[in-house]
């Protein structure tokens, strides 16, 4: 069997000194929802607080290190926020925090050996590990987004005209899902980040959200017809979300 390990803004721990007992569970969040007492009625009303909600939840990994001189460095690497990739899903990382107290016993004295657990406190969506792009160019080009959820993408948007129009539509959408952007210049660049809510100048220096109306589009989970007018391509970072 492989060896099981994980990597924590972006250094394997492995590189550490640090062996992992056992590989990290998967773990499917859990949907948040509000359990509502009626009074007089047996039971309960299950109300969801939205679509595709779910709650952050504690990853516990059991870990072992060879050499006391490397616990202090294990301590130091082990902590504030970023992203973690467990090795039983090597192509996906999600945000995360260290939290609670991390404690490395000695178990071995002749081997120098400690041992202990570190939790991480992960937020219940996770991405790729590289972004997948697709360029359109032309209204009524369909987009795939592969992932479990509603994606939110990141629109690089090369206008042909003064104003541009973006839509798309797909399973699970709600709304116009459509964004209108005016004060464009031909053939200079705009990003309109879904996720956000925000639209920026082309190097991202400036932010020129209060040029646009309507809603950020999103892509609905499987197939998506993405539409519009004013624009010569649409480079669209997908941003992929996985349970």
């Amino acid at each position: 069997m492989a060896q099981s390990f994980f990597i924590w803004n972006g250094k394997d721990c492995r590189s550490m000194g640090i062996i992992m007992r056992g590989p990290a569970a998967i773990i499917r969040p859990e949907e948040r929802v509000k359990h509502v007492e009626i009074p007089g009625v047996s039971g309960d009303v299950t109300e969801t607080e939205g679509q595709n909600i779910f709650n952050s939840y504690i990853q516990t990994v059991s870990i072992s290190v060879r050499g006391g001189f490397r616990v202090n460095k294990v301590y130091e690497w082990l902590r504030g926020a970023g992203y973690v990739t467990f090795s039983g899903e090597p192509d996906r990382r999600q945000a995360a925090r260290v939290i609670g107290a991390i404690t490395l016993n000695r178990v071995s004295r002749n081997l120098d050996n400690w041992a202990g657990e570190v939790q991480f406190y992960c937020q219940p969506l996770k991405e790729r590990m590289a972004e997948e792009k697709v360029t359109v160019s032309a209204s009524g080009a369909v987009v795939r987004n592969n992932g479990d959820v509603i994606c939110k993408p990141m629109w690089k948007v090369t206008p042909s005209a003064a104003t541009a129009k973006i839509k798309a539509a797909g399973a699970g959408i709600t709304g116009d899902n459509e964004i209108t952007i005016t004060g464009l210049t031909s053939g200079v660049v705009v990003w309109v980040d879904s996720d956000t809510m925000e639209v920026w100048n082309a190097d991202r220096t400036a932010l020129v959200t209060k040029n646009s109306t309507g809603e950020f589009p999103v892509l609905g989970q499987g197939v998506n017809t993405v539409t519009g007018e004013g624009w010569s391509t649409l480079e669209i970072q997908k941003r992929e979300r996985f349970l």
